[in-house]
């Protein structure tokens, strides 16, 4: 019963401050990855709220799992100080109660937590993924909504040129426009001009709608029988031009384009890509090996031959039996065996070395999905001891120690997947050895923690340093 109430009371010590970090770190990377990186994509386009809402949901949710292990980190250092800084750890341990068995709820909650973050990085992102990168690509790709300056012809809608002189204070009406309509596609055979004018769109925003008045239409039209130009002339006092906008509205892109990513695909296709890379990489190996034998040894075969024919020891006493014409298309002729053949080898180089960086790649988001999970084991057992040594919780010195943690993490697992691409080191050691790393570190802590150790207490240095110097003296 009391070992009950001690799990519900470090559990309700722990869970609101992960949830409130875990919150804060998917808002300010949000910020980061997409609000900054993509503002600019996103400006002046004219999207739909609901295209944006999808974009900011898909990228919130994607986020979620790079921020758990920092999270998880966070709390556990935030609410074992909290404990530890009110003399709750040392009253649960005068009881009798090991550090171990305090941190065994938390414990089992992150082994839970780590398995639903597999759960979700495996069923749940890639297809997340797949829509927040087909939604972001198309958005990139939109054009820009129309923006008609004054005194400049504006061309950026498909066989039209506008032009207006001048804009009212609200922007509603224009003055002085200038229209050249080229949707014929016979030159610029249709042109109107109009005193004043309003511009809107329509309901659905496929079309731009000019409400002109007090104008000229002027349009010239060829007689393809005889050739005969006649221009006919139309006076108005008020005239509606509609100009499809269909290029500018948000065209959908088929998700299947991308689901090549290994970020769109969950263990088992990971698997099955892999296994198809290799195949290939096998096949051009084959391929290569065959034409090599084939072509080049067959090209050469024919020279090795008159060379024994002769059975010269000297190589230019060969070329010199041979008249300067002969000698020279010889010559010629390996030198283009040569060059072809290198060529031939840089290019299956090339192709070789791109198809194992995508192996690798594939092989690093397998590993990845699998990684972050035992690292919120990892980094719960450098937090929650560290938490319990520095006896100090709230969002003072636990928030630096845990970002300066996460971020040596993040820094060395993007530095080994850049070696696991560039060949350095296989995939599976560059994905594991940042958490590999951590565990001694943990293991170490926790200990510490478990003996009350003061390691991280300057005044205890301090006497030592002081001890030392005074035997010295003594000396």
């Amino acid at each position: 019963m009391r070992l009950k109430k001690l799990y519900t009371l470090t559990l309700r010590s722990y869970l609101p401050p992960f949830i409130a970090t875990l919150f804060i770190s998917v808002f300010l990377l949000f910020l980061v990855q997409i609000v900054i990186t993509y503002l600019d994509d996103f400006l002046g386009k004219g999207l739909r709220t609901i295209d944006l809402f999808k974009l900011f949901a898909y990228a919130w949710i994607a986020i979620i799992p790079q921020c758990i292990p920092l999270a998880v980190l966070l709390a556990s250092i935030m609410s074992f100080g909290n404990m530890a800084e009110s003399y709750e750890l040392a009253a649960m341990k005068s009881s009798g109660i090991s550090l171990f068995k305090i941190m065994r709820a938390v414990f089992v909650f992150v082994i839970i937590l780590a398995g639903l973050t597999f759960l979700f990085n495996n069923f749940i992102l890639p297809v997340v993924q797949l829509k927040s990168s087909a939604l972001l690509y198309d958005i990139r790709q939109k054009k820009p909504t129309v923006s008609i300056k004054e005194g400049i012809f504006y061309n950026g809608i498909e066989n039209y040129s506008i032009r207006v002189g001048k804009k009212s204070v609200n922007k509603d009406t224009l003055k002085d426009i200038y229209i050249y309509d080229h949707s014929a596609h016979v030159g610029n055979n249709i042109q109107m001009y109009s005193q004043t004018g309003k511009i809107t769109t329509t309901s659905d925003t496929s079309a731009l709608v000019l409400i002109l008045r007090d104008g000229n239409r002027y349009e010239e039209v060829v007689d393809n029988a005889t050739g005969d130009k006649t221009l006919s002339q139309l006076n108005y006092k008020q005239l509606q031009v509609n100009i499809p906008l269909s290029d500018f509205k948000l065209k959908r892109t088929n998700e299947e384009l991308f689901k090549g990513h290994g970020e769109m695909l969950n263990v088992w296709q990971i698997d099955s890509v892999i296994d198809s890379t290799k195949r290939v990489i096998a096949r051009r190996i084959i391929n290569f090996q065959n034409q090599a034998a084939g072509n080049f040894y067959n090209r050469t075969a024919g020279m090795q031959h008159q060379v024994k024919k002769y059975e010269l020891k000297n190589i230019n006493t060969f070329y010199d039996s041979l008249d300067n014409s002969r000698y020279a298309l010889a010559v010629q002729n390996a030198m283009n065996i040569t060059r072809s053949a290198s060529s031939n080898l840089d290019s299956f180089i090339s192709n070789l070395e791109n198809e194992e960086r995508h192996q690798n790649e594939y092989y690093i988001e397998w590993h990845k999905k699998i990684v972050v999970c035992f690292a919120c084991i990892v980094l719960f057992f450098v937090g929650a001891p560290l938490g319990a040594i520095i006896r100090k919780g709230g969002l003072g010195l636990p928030v630096i120690v845990s970002v300066l943690f996460f971020l040596l993490f993040y820094v060395l697992t993007e530095l080994f997947s850049a070696l696991a691409l560039d060949f350095v080191m296989p995939p599976w050691q560059a994905m594991w050895l940042p958490p590999v790393i951590f565990l001694p570190f943990s293991i170490f802590l926790t200990v510490k923690a478990a003996k009350d150790s003061s390691i991280f207490d300057v005044t205890v240095y301090y006497t030592w340093i002081g001890k030392l110097i005074k035997k010295k003296d003594a000396v």
